[in-house]
């Protein structure tokens, strides 16, 4: 079986994500104008801090990644893009 490519893997990390925040958590009404530039809180996702630590526990159950309480902090200054890359430096799997 051949493991899984890098953008793969992101692709399926940032639907994961955006699936999450739209269609579970119901944070987004739309997925519209939502880019990998856009801020993981206010401007774009609009995740708050109680809905960041649902994301990471969500994070970490799906792709096995281990993200501390003290690193879900900065997690709200990254970018959609920047969320995603983190996840796959942890060692995401899919």
């Amino acid at each position: 079986m051949l493991a899984m490519s890098t953008s793969t893997l992101e692709d399926e990390i940032r639907e994961f994500v955006l699936g999450a925040v739209v269609d579970d958590m119901n944070i987004l009404m739309s997925r519209d104008g939502i880019t990998d530039d856009s801020p993981v809180t206010v401007g774009g996702l609009d995740v708050d801090s109680l809905s960041l630590i649902e994301l990471t526990l969500r994070l970490e159950s799906r792709f096995g990644v281990e993200i501390p309480d003290t690193d879900i902090e900065p997690l709200a200054t990254l970018t959609l893009g920047g969320l995603v890359a983190e996840v796959v430096r942890r060692g995401a799997k899919a």
